[in-house]
């Protein structure tokens, strides 16, 4: 298939130059000014302005940019399913998975899915909530499965809870705090969380607005998992992670489970999605096979009890 305007739009936009996208793309700089300016006069817009730093979008070419980001995921979909239809199991699939499912539920399936999609790009990124939701919306993302917390949700995307998780604050050994009890013991703590926006962030001040406990203070985030573990079992601070994970929490870099007598109930381990888009059939595979693994976990939410929403069939 012939590149298309907006997959050189897109181009010059990610690379930041015509000269950069002309080489990304293994076309002559002309090649790419001319299919611009074809672009532009069609549009009656300029789309980039030049400047030291190269290409810059005009208030048209900002406008464009999301709507031609979708058109070119779902273009890419098309392509995909239409290769399936002849017997083909290949392209490319671009999932966020939050700590939990990328160590307990990937490792359960990734072998067997490989063996029925040996030919699929699979890209595994680590973005978190909230953050993934722009990249589910403008394509960069098939899926993610990630806590996701439900009031307020968009509209535009699709929430499929899969798991239900509980929280349980962790410290290094030999912290002060260890032995404690309540979570008004905790009240003080300096705390380390992926997100100030994150489900587990607001699980936490949920709980301690029900306590009666002061909204908890001194947050730090740090958005990976392992750099949250090492920093917590390096430090007074206390982190607040899914129990479901304290078993793997051994080794040199080890923190410890706080017994508080109070259960915080996490936001539930989601699958997340466009709503106005059908998964291609390698992601919806992989989408299958992950929310089955979900499922079958101690709090595995039943499809029963789902709005009916469906991730596709795995065929």
């Amino acid at each position: 298939m012939r590149l298309n305007p907006l997959k050189i739009f897109l181009a010059i936009v990610d690379t930041g130059s015509q000269h950069a996208a002309a080489r990304s793309l293994g076309l002559t700089q002309p090649a790419v000014t001319k299919a611009l300016k074809r672009l532009e006069a069609e549009l009656d817009v300029r789309l980039f302005d030049r400047s030291v730093h190269g290409a810059v979008l005009t208030e048209y070419g900002q406008a464009l940019l999301l709507h031609a980001r979708l058109v070119d995921a779902e273009l890419k979909a098309g392509v995909d399913t239409l290769n399936h239809i002849k017997g083909e199991r290949r392209g490319s699939v671009s999932v966020a998975l939050a700590h939990m499912p990328a160590t307990v539920l990937m490792p359960r399936i990734l072998p067997a899915y490989r063996k029925a999609w040996p030919d699929v790009q699979l890209r595994i990124a680590a973005s978190v909530y909230p953050f993934l939701l722009p990249q589910i919306r403008e394509g960069a993302l098939d899926f993610a499965i990630s806590p996701a917390p439900s009031e307020n949700w968009p509209e535009d995307l699709v929430r499929v809870p899969l798991l239900a998780t509980t929280l349980t604050p962790v410290v290094r050994r030999g912290h002060p705090l260890a032995g404690a009890v309540t979570l008004g013991e905790l009240a003080e703590a300096e705390w380390m969380l992926p997100t100030q926006e994150c489900a587990t962030a607001q699980a936490l001040r949920a709980a301690m607005h029900r306590a009666s406990l002061p909204r908890p203070s001194g947050m730090v985030t740090c958005e990976t998992f392992t750099g949250l573990i090492t920093n917590v079992a390096a430090s007074d601070m206390v982190g607040l992670i899914p129990k479901e994970m304290v078993p793997s929490m051994t080794g040199p870099v080890s923190v410890v489970e706080i017994p508080i007598a109070e259960r915080l109930r996490g936001a539930d381990l989601c699958l997340i999605r466009r709503r106005a888009s059908v998964l291609p059939p390698a992601a919806a595979a992989l989408a299958e096979r992950l929310e089955r693994a979900a499922r079958a976990l101690p709090g595995g939410v039943s499809e029963s009890s789902e709005t009916g929403e469906s991730v596709g069939s795995d065929a």
